[in-house]
């Protein structure tokens, strides 16, 4: 084995973790790219079977590649026929599969070829596993970070009147992938795919809220993807809100800054300064322990108290319920700062919180987003590029 990113300490405390949690089960099967390079250190398709005598990594080609990246034993599957052939040794009354993102008729066919036994959801368990980072992953995070960082030093030399969104989110993608961003963002969430690593929107761009379930979306310019930047021109008085999205080694970092272009109204300044206060917040709340639907009510009180509650994560009625989410291997980890997820924080946690205000006068749209890490003090800012950027 060659180029592994990890230390054996590391994979044999993720295979302890894993065994640990599918004990009950009698054979469980692993299809998404993530956990498969979280457990075997290699992201070629295929599956990792694990059950009481085993853990294997199978892939569907190149396993001479496979063999230098992978720390499990590996062999190839020609196709999904295999899961017959293991069908008449295994014959098992448990069945665990990622039932969150498997199509049914993968689903169906495995389930069959393995005499029908019950069915098991591991979907979950897989992200808990993976939502606590080790100080090996935590290196990749900041990486990512830092390349987020800089595409927002960048974007301050381009943000200017005249340019279109189009135009500012193609030369940061551009500034993005020449620094080492692979292009692509692993998303869990069914139908959710991003149409860029630099989402640009300003005006009433920002306050349009299309396809992407998100608290800002942005017109794009197709019908089938209404969303993301457009070919809207940056005016004097804009404020310029710019997600993107960063990759160092799979891990990524979820980041925005807003840019005020020239003289901008006081009602953009106010609105940003209550996104401000709740990021300043996360320095106390985000500790282990705390319960996420706990927290998630403390900065939505503190945003009423302010005055901006209906502008607060959307517009009017059309809101998201959340305020943070997981990153790590996948854009949409847990845990989730939101009403409805009430388990406490742990130290490792790694969450972008991201509160977003839509204004109706002026029409646009505010935001800022930080990555943080949960630790025993309290929430630590891994983003560092300053708030409030004028151009």
């Amino acid at each position: 084995m060659t180029d592994i990113l990890f230390s054996d300490a590391e994979f044999a405390i993720r295979h302890r973790k894993l065994q640990d949690t599918t004990k009950e089960i009698d054979v469980c099967f692993i299809f998404a790219r993530p956990d498969l390079f979280y457990y075997s250190g290699c992201g070629l398709d295929g599956v990792i079977q694990i059950n009481e005598e085993a853990m294997i990594r199978y892939v569907r080609r190149n396993l001479e590649l496979a063999g230098e990246h992978s720390v499990l034993d590996t062999k190839t599957m020609d196709s999904f026929r295999i899961f017959k052939n293991l069908g008449k040794t295994l014959q098992p009354k448990t069945l665990g599969l990622e039932l969150d993102i498997l199509p049914y008729r993968t689903v169906d066919y495995i389930s069959k070829a393995l005499g029908n036994p019950e069915l098991v959801d591991i979907g979950g368990t897989l992200r808990e596993i993976r939502a606590i980072k080790s100080k090996e992953e935590l290196k990749f995070m900041k990486q990512a970070c830092k390349l987020n960082d800089s595409s927002f030093e960048y974007a301050r030399e381009i943000v200017k009147p005249g340019k279109t969104e189009i135009e500012i989110s193609a030369k940061l993608e551009a500034f993005l992938r020449s620094e080492g961003h692979p292009g692509w963002v692993q998303v869990r969430t069914f139908q959710h795919n991003l149409v860029t690593n630099a989402y640009v929107m300003a005006g009433e761009s920002t306050a349009t809220l299309n396809s992407m379930f998100g608290p800002v979306s942005g017109q794009g310019f197709a019908k089938m993807h209404m969303v993301g930047p457009s070919r809207r021109k940056i005016q004097d008085g804009d404020a310029v809100l710019i997600d993107t999205t960063a990759v160092s080694e799979g891990y990524i970092s979820d980041v925005t800054r807003t840019f005020m272009v020239g003289s901008v109204e006081n009602k953009i300044l106010e609105a940003h300064h209550v996104a401000e206060e709740v990021q300043n917040e996360c320095e106390k709340l985000l500790k282990p322990r705390n319960h996420c639907d706990e927290i998630y009510r403390n900065l939505s009180t503190l945003v009423k108290e302010m005055g901006y509650e209906m502008e607060f994560m959307g517009s009017k009625h059309d809101k998201v319920a959340f305020i943070g989410h997981g990153v790590g291997l996948e854009l949409d980890e847990l845990p989730i700062i939101t009403e409805g997820y009430k388990r406490p924080l742990q130290i490792g946690n790694t969450i972008a919180v991201e509160p977003k205000l839509i204004l109706q006068q002026p029409k646009t749209g505010v935001g800022i987003e930080d990555t943080w890490l949960v630790t025993e003090n309290g929430g630590e800012r891994l983003s560092q590029f300053p708030y409030a950027m004028k151009v």
